[in-house]
């Protein structure tokens, strides 16, 4: 057996009450005060051979490609000594906060095979965490690995730990002064070389946004830059790059700013807090406009006696805790950064307050008002209220954006216009919510890339939870009967019906396949958890996490309200990502019956058909992000053609044939496939004022427009086995 070259970091997080996790995001307490520790392990190698001579020459490359994230994960004592620690994982760093004493640890570590390394403040292996502590004491495990590993293995890690080397020194040519909104940049940029970069704290501190946003687009083109240098590598057809930009806005429970303040809080404090909230509740930009005594008193603290004497100053309560949950939030950010080398942007506040605009197209959306005339007129107002609030200048970022658009937020950036069309079509996009904080945290720790083939899909479960007189009933057996000989040699769909909580638990442990389609009712009461109706029962998701064992990475929830647009964040999509599911395809609105069914039905379709045949085109693996995002821009397709088609600006051939040319620019990766729609529709006659109004009223009702990818859908990697491994052998001969 050979050891695993990668460098893992556990930080244990004491077992704790939920209901004392922080107050607007909802993080574990100790997790806030642990964070150092993720910020120093993004700063070190990911695997023994990253800073080896040969390693530093494709470190960046190892980075973009995705195969080299920071391995931090929190875990609680008590699964930490659950088991063993293996012996072909010995370089696993455990670290422990102030509260935990090592000693503690030391029964479980002496019955591991090889044992770990405790990072405490004293009493442990390391006191702290360094390039220098980490490769002395990597060393010492080299000589105390057992000779179930092969010697040759540990023979190779003592040379590649004995040769690390820091990757070479250099400038950007600018400093920036350092400040949260671009630290996650430093950071990935720091672990590219790059050193001198800060010349001392942000001094432009306020209400305006320029001086912040000139900093980001500044650090953001630097790593840009940086990533068009290494241009393509062959080995990016097995590994596909995850997202190249990620668009960051930590947020607050939706619900913060609406509940009651304790009435036991003393008076002075309690006056001071409601300060505090408004001025978080008004905030537009990156600081805050202070402008009275009261409110520079509340945000900025008191200056008090501390006990040795000196003069200290003590904030609020609650500013405080924000300040320690954004710091958290900025390392978890400089974490996925340095793991991809990938850019962050993070957006103003006023962001998360186009929620009322957001909410009103709701409304409208789950009215009878069925006008798609009016329904246009309300999707306007939510994308100019978002492009109010998006700096104009990050425009032109998203635009160098190559390999997708990880959305983490909670607002929906997604229909931000860019160029006439909502960022979700004019990018892959995926989303990653940021309350709840726990959840949040669990979705950017470093997830194992789930590889699977063409063949694997060979056995769908589609779980039916409609009763038999339901009107919409047995819809989407219609719709898959349309497709099912054209699948049938490929794979086959399995119906099941669940009318039980129990029967849901059963079909979820059950099924070992990678996808499951629900197909039933969803709701989100206001204020609520989100429901899946089962029969005539209502189940809340996040209540099986104890009882679910096993669960599909892809989840596809054919059901209204599965993310709801206008409710809090105890919705159906976070329930299955919190119960493992690797990415969820959720709804944002009310599904139509007949489009959700068609819908899941082309999914299928494509699963079948599209998939192995893009592998074979392309020559390379495709993610699961390629997989959905594709089949939204065709569904938007459809949908504007057969508008033109109701307006008889074309007929039903010039349907068939620009339908057939769109679908190819989208499958075919085209960068701009509704251009070339637009362009083949003009040749027809059709004039390009008339087409965009045309598009802009099928994007506003289209069912598209509903559907969410919520999860890591880039680690879902699927390609075929022979031609993976037939690309290993060709790279071998190049070695």
């Amino acid at each position: 057996m050979d050891l695993d070259p990668r460098i893992f970091f556990v930080i244990v997080i004491p077992d704790g009450d939920p209901k004392l996790a922080t107050p607007t995001q909802g993080f574990a307490v100790t997790l806030i005060e642990m964070r150092w520790a993720i910020r120093v392990a993004s700063l070190l190698p990911t695997n023994i051979f990253e800073l080896t001579d040969e390693g530093r020459e494709v470190f960046l490359a190892g980075r973009v490609s995705g195969v080299s994230p920071v391995h931090w994960f929190g875990q609680s004592p008590r699964a930490i000594r659950s088991m063993p620690h293996p012996a072909f994982a010995p370089f696993t760093v455990i670290v422990l906060p102030p509260s935990e004493n090592p000693q503690d640890y030391e029964e479980w570590a002496k019955a591991s095979p090889v044992r770990p390394t405790i990072v405490a403040k004293s009493g442990g292996d390391l006191s702290e965490l360094s390039l220098d502590a980490l490769q002395a004491q990597f060393l010492k495990i080299c000589d105390c690995i057992p000779d179930d590993i092969r010697r040759e293995s540990v023979e190779a890690a003592r040379a590649a730990i004995q040769a690390w080397k820091p990757m070479p020194a250099r400038e950007l040519g600018y400093q920036v002064g350092g400040h949260n909104t671009i630290t996650p940049n430093l950071v990935a940029l720091t672990v590219a070389g790059f050193e001198n970069m800060v010349s001392g704290r942000f001094q432009e501190v306020g209400g305006a946004t320029k001086p912040y946003v000139e900093q980001i687009v500044k650090t953001s083109n630097s790593i840009f830059d940086e990533r068009a240098k290494l241009g393509q590598r062959d080995l990016e057809r097995i590994f596909r790059r995850p997202p190249d930009l990620n668009l960051f806005a930590p947020a607050f429970y939706p619900d913060f700013f609406t509940s009651p303040i304790p009435s036991n809080m003393d008076r002075a404090l309690r006056k001071e807090t409601l300060v505090v909230r408004q001025a978080l509740e008004r905030q537009t930009g990156y600081g805050f406009d202070l402008r009275t005594e009261a409110q520079k008193s509340a945000m900025i603290g008191k200056i008090v006696q501390s006990d040795d004497g000196k003069a200290a100053i003590k904030p609020n309560p609650l500013i405080a805790a924000r300040a320690a949950e954004l710091a958290l939030n900025t390392d978890l950010m400089g974490a996925m950064t340095a793991s991809e080398f990938s850019v962050c942007v993070r957006l103003p506040n006023e962001i998360n307050r186009t929620v009322g605009s957001v909410r009103s197209f709701a409304q409208h959306y789950r009215s009878k008002e069925k006008s798609t005339r009016k329904r246009l007129l309300a999707f306007r107002q939510v994308q100019a209220r978002l492009a109010g609030a998006f700096p104009a200048e990050f425009v032109d970022v998203l635009r160098r954006s190559d390999s997708g658009i990880r959305i983490v937020s909670d607002a929906h950036v997604e229909w931000l216009d860019i160029d006439g069309l909502p960022l979700f079509i004019r990018k892959n996009c995926s989303r990653i919510p940021v309350t709840p904080g726990n959840l949040f945290v669990d979705h950017l720790a470093a997830k194992e890339p789930i590889r699977l083939t063409p063949g694997d899909f060979s056995s769908i479960l589609v779980l039916s939870a409609l009763k038999r007189d339901d009107p919409i009933a047995g819809l989407i057996e219609t719709a898959f009967g349309v497709f099912e000989p054209q699948w049938r040699k490929n794979l086959t769909v399995t119906y099941k019906s669940i009318t039980s909580e129990s029967e849901l638990v059963e079909a979820l442990n059950g099924f070992r396949g990678p996808m499951v389609i629900f197909d039933g009712h969803g709701s989100h009461s206001p204020g609520e958890p989100a429901k899946l109706h089962l029969g005539d029962a209502a189940v809340d998701v996040w209540g099986l996490r104890d009882r679910i064992k096993n669960i599909s990475p892809i989840i596809v929830l054919s059901a209204c309200d599965t993310h709801a647009a206008d409710r809090n964040h105890a919705t159906t999509a976070n329930g299955f990502m919190s119960l493992g599911a690797r990415a969820v395809l959720s709804s944002v609105f009310p599904l139509g019956a007949h489009d959700a069914a068609s819908f899941a039905a082309r999914l299928v379709y494509r699963v079948s058909e599209f998939v192995p045949g893009a592998i074979k085109a392309f020559d390379q693996a495709i993610t699961w992000t390629e997989v959905i995002c594709g089949l939204i821009r065709m569904q938007l397709l459809t949908d504007f053609l057969r508008l033109l088609e109701s307006k008889k600006a074309i007929d039903s051939d010039t349907y068939s044939r620009i339908h057939l040319k769109g679908n190819q620019a989208i499958n075919g990766r085209a960068a701009d496939p509704f251009g070339i729609v637009l362009e083949a529709l003009e040749k027809l006659g059709l004039t390009r004022n008339s087409l965009k109004l045309d598009l802009e009223t099928a994007v506003a009702n289209s069912s598209a427009l509903s559907y969410l990818l919520v999860g890591r859908p880039e680690t879902i990697i699927i390609d075929d086995r022979d031609r993976a491994i037939g690309q290993w052998k060709e790279l071998a001969q190049l070695v």
